[in-house]
C-alpha cells in the first residue's frame, strides 16, 4: 500500500482524449487516491493553449502548492503541464510524467509529425537554465515513442537538476499498465 499524503489528492493530467477515471486515474483510485485534473476533452479541448494554461496554473495554485503534492502528467496532459509550471515559480511538490510530449517530434519512416503549440519552448527554457525548478521530477517513456521523441526527454531532463529520465526499451507511447503502476507505488512512496 502507497504511503499517502495527508489530504491524499493527486493532480493528474492524461493524455489527449482519456478522462481522469480511465488508465492513470483508475489506477491511482484503485490505489486511494483522490484524482484530480483537467480532461482534455470538451470545453477545456477547445480553449486556446494559453486559457488552458491559465486553468491548469489556478488548480495548481490553489489546491496543489505544497511540498507534500504529487503531480502526475501523460503524455499531451504532460506536455500542458509542463507549460503551466514554466510560467510560474518552482513548483514545490513532486512531478511524475509519462510519455510526455515535451515539443516536436518526427517519424519521417511511418510519415507522422507531432507539433505542438511552443513546440520549442521547453528545451529553449531548460538549455538557458530558466525552467523553473521542481522539487523533484521523473520521466518514462518509451525507446519507441513517436509522440514523445525520447532523445528530446533525455535532453530536457539532462538540463534539469533533480530530475531522473528513464527510456524503457522495446516500448512505444503507451506504456503497459503493469509498469505505470510499479512507478506509480515507488514514486509515491519516496
Amino acid at each position: 500500500m502507497c504511503k499517502k499524503m495527508a489530504d491524499n489528492k493527486i493532480y493528474l493530467m492524461p493524455g489527449r482524449g482519456d478522462k481522469l477515471d480511465d488508465f492513470l486515474g483508475s489506477s491511482l483510485a484503485q490505489m486511494g487516491f483522490e484524482v484530480y485534473g483537467r480532461e482534455i476533452l470538451y470545453d477545456f479541448a477547445n480553449l486556446h493553449f494559453p486559457q488552458q494554461l491559465q486553468i491548469i496554473k489556478n488548480d495548481i495554485k490553489t489546491l496543489f502548492w505544497r511540498e507534500e503534492s504529487n503531480l502526475i502528467g501523460d503524455s499531451y496532459g504532460a506536455y500542458l503541464l509542463l507549460h503551466a509550471l514554466a510560467e510560474i515559480a518552482a513548483f514545490p511538490g513532486r512531478i511524475l510524467l509519462f510519455s510526455p510530449v515535451l515539443g516536436e517530434a518526427i517519424d519521417k519512416q511511418n510519415l507522422y509529425l507531432s507539433r505542438p503549440p511552443r513546440a520549442k519552448k521547453l528545451l529553449q527554457l531548460a538549455k538557458i537554465k530558466k525552467i523553473p525548478i521542481p522539487r523533484y521530477l521523473e520521466i518514462h517513456t518509451g525507446a519507441e515513442d513517436k509522440g514523445c521523441d525520447p532523445l528530446l526527454a533525455q535532453k530536457i531532463s539532462s538540463l534539469i537538476t533533480n530530475s531522473k529520465n528513464f527510456i524503457i526499451e522495446g516500448k512505444g507511447h503507451r506504456l503497459n499498465k503493469t509498469y505505470i503502476n510499479s512507478v506509480i507505488k515507488e514514486f509515491l512512496n519516496a
